[in-house]
């Protein structure tokens, strides 16, 4: 797979939420990070900044977790279980 760029950061992460895309990019010189929301593999576009991994890493999630929460209110995806059928449905 070729790698991604995405303004001189390299793209190390993503996470895909129905038609989007949200991805984690390190810049190989000076150690920052961003986030950005991804729409057909190339058009990224509200990247977040973030001066180390750890803050890009919980933003990336966070993007993916509030994408998923407005999808399942406007009834794009089903809505989330209850958290007793939930704890049944994913185990590690």
């Amino acid at each position: 797979m070729e790698q991604r760029i995405c303004a001189g950061y390299v793209i190390t992460q993503s996470i895909q939420v129905k038609d989007t895309e949200f991805v984690l990019g390190e810049h190989p010189k000076t150690g920052m990070c961003a986030t950005w929301q991804c729409k057909n593999g190339d058009n990224y576009f509200w990247g977040h900044y973030c001066t180390n991994k750890y803050d890009a890493l919980k933003d990336l999630c966070e993007r993916a977790s509030q994408e998923v929460d407005y999808l399942a209110s406007i009834g794009a995806i089903p809505p989330l279980a209850s958290r007793k059928e939930k704890s049944r449905d994913c185990e590690r």
